[in-house]
């Protein structure tokens, strides 16, 4: 079997404010009354995924695609650890067209892992142990989205190049539908891996996804150990999505944390310091002096600086 090749695949930049583009289209209208930022300049959640990812994994190239090129300080101290692709987002796939960001990176990704292998993470990922065993089994691989979900998570996959299981995947974009979300990003890979389970390892939820998007993660992973307010959930949605946090989290089977920054910088910052953007909260000094579940693990990526 072949070896997956240790190079990281990286997303960002295909439109002017593309990351916020992207969580636009993913979460409720109850969410969209949040004011959207004066600029789409790369902050230190980007930097920190390029950095994890590289000191961690020590890959032999970091590949970042992009249409519109970043800007920022961040940007700027980034750019030392990756190979910047230029691309054109697609329009449109077997006839069917894309018009959103988020969906148009569906493609890339799956498009790059075709024709390379590697390893494909979102650029707000956390990467905190190598993910060296997986290379080693040349399968496809992906994580559940909770522990109960039907969905497959496609912020972190690994795959050999000519993946048979990536090819069937992009080949049932056929039916691909721009106003689905789920559709063909999250929800197809779990039906194919039932369907195709020898080409893929579907691993633990804890692996790649932990903690999960819901405010109660979030809050958690972000405010604990300064101002930290549970929320009231459903048995519901704990049913549904899976996994309930406990304060004693150590993080000791993640390989890397997915930060859901769109979500978590949006809403429960917004709403919690509403005269505190994300960017005077999210600074290099908070990060190193506040023991925030997320600083904790974020803070030895900043060390150099």
């Amino acid at each position: 079997m072949t070896k997956i090749p240790n190079n990281i695949h990286i997303i960002y930049g295909l439109a002017k404010n593309f990351g916020w583009d992207e969580y636009e289209h993913y979460v409720s209208e109850v969410d969209r009354h949040m004011k959207r930022p004066a600029s789409d300049s790369f902050d230190i959640i980007r930097y920190l995924a390029i950095k994890s990812a590289h000191d961690v994994n020590k890959p032999d190239n970091i590949f970042f695609y992009y249409c519109y090129e970043p800007h920022g300080e961040w940007w700027d101290r980034a750019q030392k650890y990756i190979t910047p692709i230029k691309v054109e987002p697609p329009k449109e796939i077997f006839g069917n067209p894309i018009n959103s960001y988020a969906h148009q990176a569906d493609v890339i990704r799956l498009q790059a892992l075709i024709e390379d292998g590697g390893i494909y993470l979102d650029s707000d990922t956390l990467c905190l142990k190598p993910l060296t065993p997986f290379l080693e089994k040349g399968k496809f691989v992906m994580g559940q989205e909770g522990e109960s979900s039907q969905k497959l998570c496609n912020a972190v996959m690994l795959s050999p190049k000519d993946s048979e299981f990536a090819k069937i995947w992009l080949s049932n974009y056929t039916n691909f539908d721009d106003n689905n979300w789920a559709g063909h990003s999250i929800e197809l890979p779990y039906k194919l891996s039932k369907q195709h389970p020898d080409l893929i390892d579907v691993v633990n939820y804890k692996y790649f996804t932990w903690p999960l998007y819901h405010s109660e993660h979030l809050r958690w992973f972000y405010r604990n150990g300064v101002s930290y307010a549970p929320c009231d959930y459903s048995d519901g949605v704990v049913s549904r999505m899976g996994g309930t946090l406990t304060t004693d989290e150590d993080f000791s089977e993640s390989y890397v944390i997915h930060l859901w920054s769109g979500k978590s910088v949006t809403n429960e910052f917004f709403k919690d310091f509403p005269d505190n953007p994300m960017e005077d909260w999210m600074t290099v000094e908070n990060i190193r002096n506040i023991d925030t579940p997320f600083n904790k693990l974020a803070r030895r990526f900043l060390e150099d600086l």
